[in-house]
């Protein structure tokens, strides 16, 4: 029987030596991805964060005319602001002029001329659109506050040309308001409903810091509703404001502002190099309507 050969105890030790220099050198580059993906993974929800604080800003605030009274109050953490909310027309005015009806509300295949984020509460604001005012610029918005919340069921009549059929003419929307619309103010006019709104750096149950978002209503008892987070986190202090007027200078009041220039500071701890904290920045400037 002619014997087999065999390794040597010498020969084992040597590949179990090169086994576990490869098998370590695997798992190290395997870590280390494990560590670059995480870390990319940070970075990228830090660079989100920037990104979505300044659209979100950036959308809400252009529409404000401080002019107007749109804007209440303008400090470097905060904003509050007359914040677009819905759109419609005039379906119906009766005699005494202090309510009205409105078409029914969009649908999902976009049709109908009312659309809300939420329905008009009391205490929001609408502005109505007067082509006939008096004076020497006769185009103005007459500006009236809702006296009840908009309430379902209100008769807009096919024959006004804001509805096809009678499901959609029982359809409507009633509000009451204050003051009374201006004899100039016929039907079809045209209607945007604003509410007090704020925009604030706060900091959240989990001592993170988020820009949060709230509407304010005086008729509430507590006036503003709870803070809700939109974006975030950011650095303590990471979500500043800064109000100019016309000539570049800081506002000295709401009324004044021309510009609201927006700066945002995030961060990714353990993801800079040799484990620091990753940081990064983002201006954006807003300019509001006149």
């Amino acid at each position: 029987m002619t014997a087999r050969p065999g390794f040597s105890l010498a020969e084992l030790l040597v590949a179990m030596v090169l086994a576990c220099t490869i098998a370590a050198a695997a798992m190290d580059s395997v870590v280390r991805q494990q560590r670059w993906f995480a870390d990319s993974a940070r970075i990228a929800a830090a660079r989100t964060s920037l990104a979505q604080g300044a659209a979100i800003l950036s959308s809400d605030l252009r529409g404000v005319a401080p002019a107007d009274g749109d804007l209440y109050l303008a400090q470097s953490d905060r904003v509050e602001f007359r914040m677009l909310i819905g759109a419609s027309v005039l379906c119906t005015i009766p005699p005494a002029r202090d309510a009205a009806t409105l078409p029914p509300l969009r649908d999902a295949g976009g049709l109908g001329l009312t659309a809300w984020v939420s329905a008009p509460v009391r205490g929001d604001t609408m502005l109505v659109f007067d082509a006939g005012a008096p004076g020497p610029s006769d185009d103005r918005w007459s500006r009236h506050v809702l006296t009840a919340d908009a309430a379902p069921g209100g008769p807009c009549p096919v024959a006004t040309g804001f509805t096809a059929s009678a499901a959609e003419a029982s359809a409507g929307w009633r509000i009451a308001i204050t003051p009374p619309l201006a004899a100039s103010i016929p039907a079809g006019a045209p209607v945007r409903f604003f509410r007090r709104a704020r925009f604030e750096l706060y900091r959240a149950a989990d001592s993170k810091w988020y820009l949060g978002w709230l509407d304010c209503l005086a008729t509430r008892a507590t006036p503003c509703a709870t803070v809700q987070p939109v974006a975030g986190p950011y650095e303590p202090g990471g979500v500043a404001f800064a109000f100019m007027d016309s000539s570049g200078a800081p506002a000295a009041s709401p009324a004044l502002v021309s510009l609201i220039d927006l700066s945002f500071r995030a961060n990714a701890p353990g993801a800079g190099v040799h484990g620091g904290v990753w940081r990064d920045s983002l201006r954006a400037a807003v300019a509001v309507r006149d």
